[in-house]
């Protein structure tokens, strides 16, 4: 008789439980290697999965926008810091164009140099420079560093004009490149991204510009309309701060702006606080049972008076029978107010790149060494900043200008001298010395010895050396036309050795008195007294 046990394999128990191990060791996760990579309850929130650059734009980029200007309109230190950018990218004289043509053998064709700035110079003026007729090229460079820190980025068009250099600059508000806009063209099979149509090479071609839903009732056409505007005639301004492929830009304010939310509402709370505390207020909190009924005095036609407390100076108040005054106090600000705000702000510094100092305005915790140093720092960033400008708008600008110009008849140049102005020196603004006499006389030894040069010694205080020496010259000229001689440094004399003292007798008859005699006596003796 066949039994099923003889048709089935039981394993042993030793291997079952053996099995059941390498089972659980399967589908137990891979151990990392790097901490910050475990996912623990701590960090269970902290993002684990890489996204790229346009797709963290296209969830963000609206939000952030919007936020970036909220706070540069409300937070005082965000408005500060673009306050400082234009001062310090752009200055009250903007970025200048300096031309470098030649005639041969480094020979400058002054000439010629002076007539393109005098026309560009010309044109810089609101009537000719921008569309609306509303902004100057100052103007112009300042709006531009606005747009670009907060929003981001910076759309400028380039139009033919009816003035006479034909060319003119018109504004575009970021908010006409929606967002929601992506799709690939049949056509040509180019990618809309946010907007922005670019080729394979993830190269612009053109930008489809979409009347925002806040500008409908401002525009011509009371409808959202979407209109495609040649790459050609286009600047759009971004720092790249992610990859290649990124067709946005994101504020400058990114990664400060939960931070300066946060000190924002935590100051106008401790204002709010504050004015509650200057009030003294309090409460009556009532002692006795709900069935006793407190019976105040009565106005004159029969109706309970509320229960008051005169506040008058030396004024003394009775409290009804049954209550108590509970004083409410909110205690703002505390003494560690000011250690707290400035640590938040310091953040707030860190994440826009500058020193706490210098966003603060405020001098009393940095000493001149430290603050010399902070200072050296920020201006490689306003260095940084001036080069992105010269190179992104003011050399576009002027060479679509420069043709414009040509074009219309405003200046006439040569294939040659066309050629040379291409490329001009873009001269932005500097700064004066941190500590004078040091800097001046670091910088002269460097040119004494051959390790500096007068033109990079006056570029970084935003001077040019050519128009320095026309200066220079003609000052000197000044003075010597009115017979006076002119200023020259002179070595300021040793002041004279101090007189030796006579170790004489005649000297040391008379010695000083101590100072017991001196303090009644005046140094003078009983017997002179006498």
């Amino acid at each position: 008789m066949e039994k099923l046990s003889d048709h089935l394999y039981i394993p042993p128990m030793g291997i079952v439980l053996r099995d059941r191990e390498k089972a659980r060791q399967a589908a137990k996760p891979a151990k990392r290697n790097f901490a910050s990579a475990k996912i623990t309850r701590q960090n269970k929130d902290w993002t684990a999965t890489p996204y790229s650059a346009n797709w963290t734009l296209y969830r963000d980029l609206r939000i952030l926008r919007a936020r970036a200007r909220e706070m540069a309109k409300n937070a005082p230190h965000f408005r500060k810091f673009l306050l400082m950018a234009k001062t310090n990218i752009v200055g009250h004289k903007g970025i200048q164009l300096q031309c470098n043509a030649e005639f041969g053998s480094n020979r400058p064709n002054t000439n010629l140099n002076s007539r393109v700035e005098s026309a560009w110079w010309e044109w810089s003026f609101p009537e000719n420079c921008s569309a609306s007729g509303k902004l100057s090229w100052v103007s112009a460079q300042q709006l531009f560093v606005e747009h670009l820190l907060r929003d981001g980025e910076a759309l400028v068009q380039h139009i033919d004009a009816d003035n006479a250099f034909g060319y003119t600059l018109k504004f575009w508000n970021v908010d006409w490149l929606d967002e929601t806009y992506n799709e690939t063209l049949p056509s040509s099979g180019n990618r809309v991204i946010m907007s922005v149509e670019v080729d394979g090479n993830d190269r612009p071609v053109a930008y489809w510009l979409t009347t925002p839903p806040s500008d409908i009732n401002f525009t011509h056409q009371r409808g959202r309309t979407r209109t495609r505007i040649s790459a050609d005639e286009m600047t759009h301004a971004f720092m790249i701060s992610e990859d290649e492929s990124q067709t946005r830009g994101v504020t400058w304010f990114y990664a400060g702006l939960l931070h300066g939310k946060g000190m924002h509402e935590y100051t106008g709370g401790v204002v709010d606080s504050a004015r509650v505390a200057s009030h003294s207020l309090g409460f009556l909190k009532k002692n006795t049972p709900d069935e006793v009924e407190f019976m105040g005095e009565e106005d004159e036609f029969g109706n309970q008076r509320p229960l008051e407390i005169d506040v008058a100076p030396l004024s003394m108040n009775e409290l009804p029978d049954g209550y108590e005054l509970q004083q409410f106090d909110p205690k703002q600000p505390t003494q560690n107010h000011s250690e707290f705000k400035r640590s938040m702000l310091l953040d707030v510094a860190a994440s826009l790149g500058v020193n706490g100092f210098s966003l603060a305005g405020d001098m009393s915790a940095v000493n001149f060494s430290s603050a010399r140093v902070g200072l050296g720092e920020e201006r490689e960033l306003w260095r940084q900043m001036q080069t992105f400008v010269s190179s992104t708008l003011c050399r576009e600008v002027y060479r679509r200008w420069l043709r414009s110009t040509v074009a219309a008849g405003k200046i006439d140049l040569s294939a040659r001298e066309f050629a040379q102005l291409q490329n001009p020196t873009w001269r932005a603004r500097g700064w004066r010395y941190i500590e004078p006499t040091k800097d001046i006389t670091a910088a002269i030894d460097g040119i004494g010895n051959n390790l500096l040069t007068f033109r990079d010694h006056l570029a970084d205080q935003g001077i040019d050396l050519e128009e320095f020496l026309i200066a220079k010259k003609a000052e000197m000229e000044l003075f010597a036309k009115y017979g006076i001689e002119y200023g020259v440094a002179k070595e300021t004399p040793p002041p004279p050795p101090a007189a030796e003292s006579d170790d004489t007798e005649e000297n040391n008859s008379n010695p000083p008195p101590d100072d017991a005699e001196r303090g009644y006596t005046n140094g003078h003796s009983f017997e002179m007294i006498d």
